[in-house]
């Protein structure tokens, strides 16, 4: 229907291995995952990314957390929650993206691997640049908009997302020039 690929990350930290937005891995996939270490924590940027997170908690006994805004509206039981500014496993930073899709949607600044991943805040469409969802999913598409502001000051090389094609180089300079589209800054 959207035609995007739906990604998940699974990320190897200083801990333990992590899990972001996990769409229904393959069972390669789950197979690989296990072989390199079983994730303990899955962390979702917005409540419509739980994605396979049930399923995987019950595989692997690894807890869910959301930001305290969303895990009110979750239709699945989340295990903690953090806050805007909060630092994840002491490497990923929680950046809360105002009047986006959902109360608490943020995105994780991975400043060590200069590199930001986002939910449904932004998409990887086409490939190589970026955009919004359509604009009837958002409450104020203009605040929406407005709101990636928050990412700007950000120094990053990557830029994955949770829908459509990352980038893998020169992110920055996507994001900058999709925020000069829509905010004519």
């Amino acid at each position: 229907e959207k035609q995007l690929d739906f990604n998940g990350l699974y990320l190897k930290t200083a801990h333990k291995p992590v899990v972001i937005d996990p769409p229904t891995p393959a069972a390669a996939d789950l197979e690989e995952m296990e072989f390199l270490g079983k994730p303990h924590r899955i962390y979702l940027t917005n409540k419509h990314h739980s994605r396979a997170a049930a399923a995987l908690r019950e595989r692997w006994g690894a807890r869910v957390f959301i930001h305290e805004d969303d895990a009110p509206l979750m239709e699945i039981p989340v295990d903690g929650t953090f806050s805007d500014g909060e630092l994840l496993e002491g490497e990923f930073e929680v950046i809360r993206i105002p009047d986006a899709k959902t109360p608490g949607e943020c995105a994780f600044y991975w400043k060590k691997n200069a590199a930001l991943i986002v939910g449904d805040a932004l998409i990887g469409k086409p490939e190589g640049a970026l955009s919004m969802l359509p604009d009837e999913k958002f409450k104020d598409p203009a605040r929406a908009r407005q709101g990636l502001s928050v990412l700007r000051g950000l120094d990053f090389e990557k830029l994955f997302v949770g829908d459509g094609f990352s980038i893998f180089s020169n992110a920055k300079q996507a994001l900058t020039d999709f925020l000069h589209k829509v905010q004519g800054l």
